[in-house]
């Protein structure tokens, strides 16, 4: 009787699931879709390359429908059975609500291994390839996207930090510039940025900000301005380029692990410099050098402003790194409560799909809050990226209990 019902819930479960992964991935992919078409009709773009953006694309949306299919799947799976009383009966026969579940939970775990595998592998892979892609049209394209929060280099000769941006009123925030060509570095608390397609230029208005440069190796020249223009030259034509340097959505969990270790190392060797420079430039002053102070704030202040960036970068490697791991992870916690919560709300059909939408975008908003938590807040990106599925694993654990025993006013609830 087991391996009866054991095939019966697999037929049950496979094609909800097939059918709620395919579905939520062609409602995820509608608002990528319309993106593209945007760059195929007004931008000129060819439609092979629309095409590759698209498929290149298709992974990191696998990547979040897989777990939500699991729990839409199963949610109607279970829901459908306790409703037409078929549960009830098994239970009745002798069968636990453990091994009724059996099956749905085997595959599950399957699927979390796929994932583990396809997060650390093939979505990284994706992820490289769709930027280098979209960087490559960037540049053809005026439209130049200047990522927040780290160091960039898109324009020859100057490095470029923007904390934050709102792209619909081309403002940008907390912007520092680093011309290498004169050794001036321009911060700015706020500005502006467009770009004019005609002349193929980007233009930086920087306001109420401060020009820094060290004149020789003994002066040190601060000047503020209420109004500075900068004018960045784009180039216009596609040229496909593959690129070696990988962001933390494109590394792997070996590659992950490295650029940790590094940026961890890189922030011990700014603090060690820092106090190496406090402490010559007191020994200087105490000698009778009064600009050694002012030397040494330019340069602990360069300092850091390149820690914080380095612990940004370092904490969005651990989130990417903690990322493959609960996402996948994911798979079995909506399993453990997505069953149980089929059984004991009685609900199939249309009333499973929109539930697990729901219980799913609830985990989403968790998910999306502790990565900002992480990145911005100095929140440990591992409680950031797992306390979601601790919070539903412990809710899963739970109802599962109650349906396995029967033993819960919380039943009467659902009734």
């Amino acid at each position: 009787m087991v391996r009866l019902v054991d095939r019966y819930f697999a037929r049950e479960f496979v094609p909800p699931f097939f059918f709620s992964m395919i579905a939520l991935t062609c409602i995820l992919l509608m608002n990528e879709l319309f993106r593209l078409i945007d760059l195929f009709v007004r931008k000129g773009l060819p439609m092979l390359v629309v095409g590759q953006i698209l498929i290149y694309t298709l992974p990191l949306i696998v990547s979040y429908t897989a777990p939500m299919a699991i729990l839409v799947a199963i949610i109607m799976t279970y829901g459908r059975a306790a409703q037409d009383n078929e549960i009830l009966a098994l239970k009745t026969g002798g069968l636990s609500f453990r091994s009724i579940m059996r099956v749905p939970f085997a595959i599950t775990l399957a699927l979390t291994l796929f994932l583990v595998f396809f997060n650390n592998y093939l979505l990284p892979e994706a992820n490289h390839r769709v930027r280098n892609l979209m960087m490559d049209v960037t540049r053809k394209r005026p439209a130049v996207r200047l990522p927040e929060g780290i160091f960039t280099s898109e324009f020859p000769g100057y490095t470029i930090y923007i904390g934050e941006k709102d792209e619909r009123m081309s403002t940008i925030r907390d912007v520092t510039i680093y011309d290498a060509r004169d050794g001036m570095l321009i911060t700015a608390p706020h500005g502006e940025l467009r770009s004019f397609e005609e002349e193929n230029i980007v233009r930086f208005t920087l306001y109420d900000g401060e020009l820094h440069q060290l004149v020789d190796s003994a002066k040190y020249q601060k000047t503020r301005f209420d109004k500075q223009t900068l004018n960045m030259q784009l180039n216009t034509d596609l040229v496909r380029k593959e690129r070696e340097h990988r962001n933390e959505n494109e590394l792997t969990i070996g590659g992950l692990e490295r650029m940790i270790e590094e940026n961890k190392g890189k922030i011990a060797q700014l603090r060690g410099e820092i106090d190496e420079i406090g402490n010559a430039a007191l020994s200087d002053y105490r000698r009778g050098d009064t600009a050694a102070i002012d030397r040494a704030r330019f340069e602990i202040e360069r300092r850091i402003k390149t820690m914080d960036g380095t612990s940004r970068k370092l904490s969005r490697y651990q989130i990417a790194y903690y990322k493959k791991f609960s996402l996948a992870f994911a798979c079995i916690v909506f399993a453990m409560i997505g069953a149980p919560l089929g059984y004991l709300f009685r609900r199939g059909g249309i009333a499973g799909i929109l539930i697990g939408v729901l219980l799913f975008s609830s985990y989403y908003i968790l998910v999306i809050a502790g990565e900002e938590f992480a990145d911005r807040r100095n929140f440990p990106a591992f409680w950031g990226m797992w306390l979601p599925n601790f919070i539903l694993l412990g809710i899963g654990i739970y109802m599962f209990m109650v349906a396995e025993f029967d033993r819960s006013p919380l039943r009467r609830l659902f009734k």
